[in-house]
């Protein structure tokens, strides 16, 4: 399966390559391919407990988790707030998270958690 890559700019006058992402743009039939394999492993994993939707919730059919986090950051902020305290929040995004994992982790992770190679 091939696909034909772009870069989009992440700003405005993007110049220099780090300010771009790149984007693959695969054929219909590699999407329903995709999109196949991606729903029939979530089914399996969330099936056989290997995903725990009470803290993973991006990507998870039927669990809304944007609302949910959303108000739990509020409520953490609200009392800070209100009683001048100070207050410290992280946020965690991983550069190039997709495309850093070495596909031999994929492969061994699938295998840890015994997902059958008919997915």
């Amino acid at each position: 399966m091939t696909a034909e890559g772009v870069y989009i700019p992440k700003e405005q006058d993007s110049k220099r390559i780090n300010q771009f992402r790149p984007i693959s743009l695969l054929n219909v039939e590699g999407k329903i391919f995709f999109s196949v394999m991606a729903s029939r492993l979530t089914k399996y994993l969330t099936e056989n407990g290997y995903i725990n939707t009470s803290v993973q919730k991006g990507g998870i059919p039927g669990v809304s988790g944007c609302l949910e986090h959303a108000t739990m950051i509020w409520e953490a902020i609200q009392r800070p707030k209100s009683e001048k305290l100070n207050l410290d929040v992280v946020w965690l995004d991983l550069a190039n998270a997709y495309e850093s994992v070495p596909h031999e982790m994929i492969q061994l992770a699938l295998r840890v958690y015994h997902v059958p190679e008919v997915i």
